[in-house]
């Protein structure tokens, strides 16, 4: 790990980069944590959203981290093992991930995921803000890409218990399907299984403020 740290130290493009991108205030780590070395993290505090790039011991590669209030990811088009790659990637993709990463647009959504008209669910509207004290942090209206062909439309979430319920529709699956996370410890959601919008409404007036309540209680 020590050779890894002592050319962080000597890369001139870290000390190159600007100081905020697209609404994103650079933070710069420079900290081991176990096999993990924290390098620099872009992050906007009032959208709760970072992207960070991290060294991995334990695989010898450079990564991505993403994070979207609660929900934590890899990027995997930036996973390289040498410094010199790493920097030729962050060169033509860094300002593009930032900007889409604060930024809804409809054109970076996959065709197939437009197809099923998600964002343009009449039903979405009228989702309650919050239910519970938890907060409707990602709505179908502006969906979150995040991988293996995954993309979050819903999240409540309870920033200061570190709790929430996502519900993702999937690409490849042609599939709706929820996750609870209670405590950041996640359990599966198999009552909103749906393959289709309106046997998705059908689960949430079922489910959703029933689940939540759930959680709730779990929490006291």
């Amino acid at each position: 790990m020590q050779q890894i740290i002592d050319q962080l130290n000597e890369w001139q493009y870290i000390q190159q980069l600007p100081s905020e991108l697209h609404g994103f205030i650079l933070q710069k780590d420079f900290k081991e944590d176990g096999s993990i070395y924290h390098i620099f993290t872009y992050i906007n505090q009032r959208q709760r959203r970072s992207f960070s790039i991290l060294y991995d011991h334990s695989t010898k590669e450079y990564i991505a981290r993403i994070t979207a209030g609660l929900i934590e990811f890899c990027d995997i088009a930036y996973i390289v093992a040498d410094l010199e790659m790493l920097e030729k990637l962050l060169k033509e993709r860094l300002e593009k991930t930032l900007l889409q990463l604060g930024i809804f647009d409809i054109n970076d959504l996959d065709s197939v995921f437009r197809e099923k008209k998600i964002v343009e669910w009449p039903y979405a509207a009228g989702l309650p803000q919050t239910i519970d004290g938890f907060e409707l942090y990602i709505k179908p209206a502006e969906p979150l890409k995040i991988i293996n062909g995954s993309y979050v439309i819903l999240d409540y979430s309870d920033f200061s218990s570190e709790s929430n319920l996502i519900l993702y529709y999937n690409i490849y699956r042609d599939e709706f399907f929820g996750e609870i996370r209670i405590k950041r410890t996640p359990q599966m959601a198999a009552v909103f299984e749906s393959k289709s919008l309106p046997e998705l409404e059908e689960k949430l007036e079922l489910y959703l403020t029933s689940t939540l309540e759930e959680i709730r209680n779990q929490l006291l």
